[in-house]
């Protein structure tokens, strides 16, 4: 007769808990090789040692205990243990590619984060930016529960159609009406989009490349008002030309311990040549 090992020796040569070898006892996954009528302890031989390895090596590869369990009971058969491989390859692959995602969105965040501070808060300069694509949806009615309701099912609407990711939050604003008015109002809501959606898309605008006069902003947005007039007298004091409406874009929004919104977003129009 082999040696014979007490489950408190399993948890220590394998470092894994009594309480996960009852648990599999119990299941069906490591039965013990007998269990002491009077004392109702588990004693294991070696050969669970291969055994245990094997549980220890399907965790690490993200299987359930009964993807495991399955496994061990079909252990001879290659084209069963080909296939549990096949599908955990295939679910990393796509675990992968999420991650990639994320990381993707973070880095992309945090780009545009740091340059908005490289370029100054609440300074008028002018910026070159390339051709940009968005989205445009009709819901201009800011300020209100209606505009927050409608706004989160357009990003719904834009994560099912397109699977957009880095996504930015803009407004259309008339700039006549601003000069004449001095009204702020929103013509369009717009999502930008990356170079997969067709461009005959019907409601696909596009921001031409140019020189565009720029003021970044770290303000609640309910507060903007005071940034497009700090752009029009630089472009009244400069002779500027501009070209089209102002495209109020978001970055990022938060709400600091006070309970206070504040969003870091950008205002932009197009600088005529």
């Amino acid at each position: 007769m082999g040696t014979n090992f007490s489950i408190g020796e399993m948890s220590k040569l394998h470092n894994i808990s009594v309480q996960t070898l009852r648990h599999y006892d119990k299941i069906g996954l490591l039965k013990p090789s007998y269990i002491n009528e009077k004392s109702r302890y588990r004693y294991y031989s070696a050969k669970h040692f291969v055994i245990l390895d094997l549980i220890k090596q399907c965790k690490a590869m993200g299987l359930s205990l009964e993807e495991i369990k399955g496994l061990i009971e079909n252990y001879t058969s290659f084209d069963s243990i080909l296939n549990i491989i096949s599908k955990q390859k295939e679910m990393i692959d796509n675990k992968i590619k999420e991650l990639s995602t994320v990381k993707n969105n973070i880095s992309f965040l945090e780009e545009r984060i740091k340059k908005s501070l490289e370029e100054g808060i609440d300074e008028v300069f002018i910026k070159y930016s390339d051709e940009r694509r968005f989205i445009k949806y009709n819901n201009t009615k800011r300020y209100t529960e209606e505009f927050e309701i409608n706004l989160s099912k357009t990003l719904v609407d834009m994560e099912q159609k397109y699977s957009s990711s880095n996504k930015e939050l803009a407004f259309a604003i008339s700039y006549e009406d601003i000069k004449k008015y001095e009204k702020l109002i929103y013509n369009n809501m717009l999502i930008s989009v990356g170079e997969g959606i067709r461009n005959y898309h019907e409601n696909l605008i596009t921001l031409p490349k140019g020189e565009y006069i720029t003021l970044n902003f770290d303000d609640d947005y309910k507060d903007t008002s005071k940034y497009y007039k700090k752009i029009i007298e630089y472009i009244d004091k400069n002779n500027i030309e501009v070209i089209g409406d102002f495209y109020e874009i978001y970055i990022m929004t938060r709400v600091g311990n006070d309970g206070k919104e504040r969003s870091l977003g950008q205002i932009q129009i197009l600088k005529n040549i």
